[in-house]
């Protein structure tokens, strides 16, 4: 019995030996995956016709988009699950410096995404920044698709070991990234110069390795691969006739050395396959459903090949079994820490954050939060990943603070205001911590500035200070029966002391004290022979409730903005100067009145009902009621009616009339607009507005109705307008015409307005 035993025994042992041996005798398969923008998406097709063949890699590496088809797919992700990522990305949002509007907080809605250009303010010299995009919205997608590996370190343990490459700007040599951050080591493979910022890692700057080492082949054999399977979908050098601009002599000139070592990698392939996708450039993101098919379509030829080499490669060991790694939609956050800090204290982070350490969170909940810091505009970058230790998990804040300033500047001209030059320069903690101080002027023929400076306060940074002075200078008419008798140059300067919530992105709510004198000077016209000058002074207070979710500044496509407002007057002073001309002299009267205090209530709603992705439904809506009378010298005190774009304080657009050509006490005006995006970013909207200065005023108090519409007490008017939302700002052209005018009117603009 007990030799039986022992001759099991040294059989099982031989047995063993043999499969070991066989095991680590089996050669291993690496797959390569080169840069090439968004033809890289073919890449998808060439994995999933592994995935069909039974065949899995033993390593993965991957340059630029080559790094993020490959990372994901290293850590678990099938091909239809990559796919669904690529389907679920907006394109134009996430190769773009801009997030939409609803995920910056508040104070800063006004002043985002309505300039051509922003340059770096340190101290007082003004410089460019590194790269045209950040990539807030890319950083956010990467750290939340891999959010399964934050807490892996050496890249070697992932399900399918995994390197990316990335090159050093100040040495160009190739970095080969497999350990740390996996988002991060992503982000740096793909900085393309001048495009992306570059990425700091490790004490180098790192830019898209695509400069050096576009298919990284050498990479993966030295993790240990002994027959290579290369996807290449990058573009090689140009011929002679095809260099025939500055552009593609430039484009190339960045890419000869890596094309020249691209020919060099190519010759230690074994499988080496080539999607057909000359017919698109590395831009052509909006096209990857075609660039995919081309994927499949040749991962379809492989398929065999694959098959094959599984096949065979079974006969010698097994294959290597991946393990997808669980996605979980809610973590325990026991802690938080924040790095990269230096200017901003962690307690203003976490303050804005609001996240208490022992919650239960979801990933969308930790991201909006995110925004929430974000959105303070403090930085430039905000990532997130989330260390798992057993059934607790650390929450690990990166920041990267914005500049001490920003210089902004933008243009504009439209047919009822001119030409002009907007200017904003933005500095964040210049007099204090943790807060921003802003000087925005419009150089035009009607200038406008804006000076504020803003304090957050409270233990969670939940509220602000903001002391300010706003002034404008416009030009405002005077008609009489639908004819212009005047014209007068008014100037406003209003100083306030205001204090606001600043919790959320959308929402806020406050009161503001404030200063406000108007002068008034007749231009042409009647009153240049009657007045001289007006100069009116109000003192009041403002409380208000304001909501705005829209996602974008211009040619919104979804979201509310609504707004209400109860302003009291206590005090209103009136000094006009008055001419006084007879047969033999001309003599000056100066008049100083106490105008009766008052109370105004503003209602502002705008609901867009987005019916499908190119076609909205905005509705928008506007009710005034004050206890004024007549309008009187302090006529800056009423509302001004029509034009497309009217610029002042208490204006109403009116499509329809001329501009500013109806004033009024009271007012409800509504305007349907169905808009229809016709191209990517190329509009067109037909409009339809209602104004009555009656009702529904009448039906809550008493008013004074007089013809304040030129002799209506209502009217509607139709309009038409195209535009394009340019990276010059959004350019139109409108026409408008009132149901009792026969006169139609137009306008051009261009440009972002202040």
């Amino acid at each position: 019995m007990i030799k039986y035993f022992l001759f099991l025994s040294l059989l099982f042992l031989s047995f063993y030996q043999a499969v070991s041996q066989q095991i680590e005798e089996r050669p291993k398969i690496g797959l390569v995956l080169s840069g090439g923008g968004a033809k890289g998406i073919a890449h998808i097709g060439i994995i999933r016709a592994m995935e069909e063949a039974g065949l899995t890699p033993d390593y993965v590496t991957g340059t630029s988009i080559g790094s993020i088809v490959g990372g994901l797919y290293s850590i678990g992700y099938t091909a239809d699950d990559i796919e669904k990522v690529v389907a679920q990305i907006d394109w134009d949002e996430m190769l773009s410096n801009n997030i939409p509007l609803d995920e910056i907080t508040f104070e800063e809605k006004q002043y985002y995404g309505r300039y051509i250009g922003e340059l770096q303010v340190d101290g007082i010299k003004v410089g460019l920044p590194k790269g045209l995009i950040e990539g807030q919205k890319l950083s956010e997608v990467l750290s939340r698709l891999t959010r399964s590996v934050h807490d892996i370190e050496n890249f070697n343990d992932f399900p399918i070991p995994f390197a990316c490459v990335a090159a050093d700007i100040a040495t160009g040599e190739p970095v080969v990234l497999n350990k740390g951050s996996l988002p991060e080591a992503i982000r740096a493979s793909m900085a393309i110069p001048t495009i992306f910022t570059p990425v700091e890692l490790n004490g180098r700057l790192l830019v898209d390795g695509g400069l050096v080492r576009n298919f990284p082949v050498e990479e993966v054999k030295a993790m240990g691969a002994d027959i290579v399977i290369g996807v290449f979908v990058s573009t090689g050098l140009l011929g002679k006739e095809e260099l025939n601009n500055l552009l593609s002599l430039l484009s190339q000139s960045a890419f000869v050395t890596s094309a020249f070592d691209s020919r060099r990698q190519k010759k230690m392939v074994d499988i080496y396959v080539e999607p057909d996708i000359k017919d698109y450039t590395p831009g052509s993101f909006k096209q990857w459903e075609q660039i995919l098919e081309k994927g499949n379509e040749k991962g379809q030829e492989y398929v065999e090949t694959f098959k094959k080499l599984a096949d065979s490669l079974k006969q010698m060991g097994p294959l290597n079994v991946v393990n997808s790694l669980p996605l979980k939609d809610e973590y325990l956050i026991t802690s938080i820490t924040i790095e990269g800090n230096k200017k901003i204290s962690s307690k203003l982070i976490k303050g804005k954050l609001r996240i208490e350490e022992g919650s239960i969170l979801s990933v969308k909940e930790i991201e909006k939060q995110i925004s929430v810091v974000y959105g303070t505009r403090f930085f430039e970058k905000v990532t997130y990943e989330i260390i798992r230790d057993g059934p607790k998990h650390e929450l690990k804040i990166k920041v990267r603070e914005t500049s001490d300033g920003k210089l902004k500047l933008a243009v504009h001209f439209d047919g009822e205001n001119d030409i002009g030059i907007n200017a904003n320069i933005t500095y964040r903690n210049l007099l204090l911590p943790h807060s921003r101080s802003l000087l925005e002027f419009d150089f035009s023929e009607s200038p406008r500035l804006d000076l504020n400076f803003l304090k957050y306060i409270g233990e969670k940074q939940n509220a602000g200070i903001i002391v300010g002075l706003d002034f404008g200078s416009n030009e405002l008419p005077f008609f009489e029966d639908n004819i212009n008798i005047s014209t007068l140059d008014a100037d406003y300067t209003n100083l306030y002391l205001q204090l606001q919530s600043t919790s959320f992105l959308n929402f806020t709510f406050g009161g503001r004290a404030q200063l406000e004198y108007t002068e008034l000077t007749p231009k042409v016209g009647e009153l240049v022979r009657q007045i001289q000058e007006i100069k009116n002074r109000d003192v009041g207070v403002i409380f208000f409730i304001k909501y705005n979710s829209f996602d974008r500044q211009f040619y919104p496509k979804k979201g509310i903005d609504f707004k209400v407002s109860l302003k009291k007057v206590f005090d209103v002073k009136n000094r006009t100067t008055q001419i006084n001309e007879d047969s033999i002299s001309t003599t000056k009267t100066t008049i100083e009145q106490q105008f009766d205090p008052y109370v105004a209530i503003e209602t502002y709603f705008t609901y867009i009902f987005k019916v499908s992705n190119r076609f909205s439904i905005i509705t928008k809506n506007t009710v005034v009621l004050t206890t004024l009378g007549e309008p009187d010298f302090n006529i800056t005190d009423y509302y001004f009616l029509g034009g497309f774009n009217p610029r002042f304080k208490h204006v109403s657009e009116y499509w329809g009339a001329t501009d500013k050509e109806y004033i009024s006490p009271n007012y409800f005006y509504t305007k349907l607009v169905l808009q229809y995006e016709m191209f990517d970013n190329f509009f067109i909207s037909g409009i339809a507005n209602y104004m009555d200065v009656q009702y529904p005023m009448e039906l809550f108090y008493d008013i004074t109705v007089d013809d304040f519409l030129g002799g209506e007490r209502r009217r509607i008017g139709f309009g038409l307008s195209i535009g394009y939302n340019s990276p010059l700002g959004p350019i139109s052209f409108s026409l408008a015409k009132d149901t009792k005018n026969t006169k139609v009117h137009t306008n051009f603009n261009v440009g972002f307005w202040f």
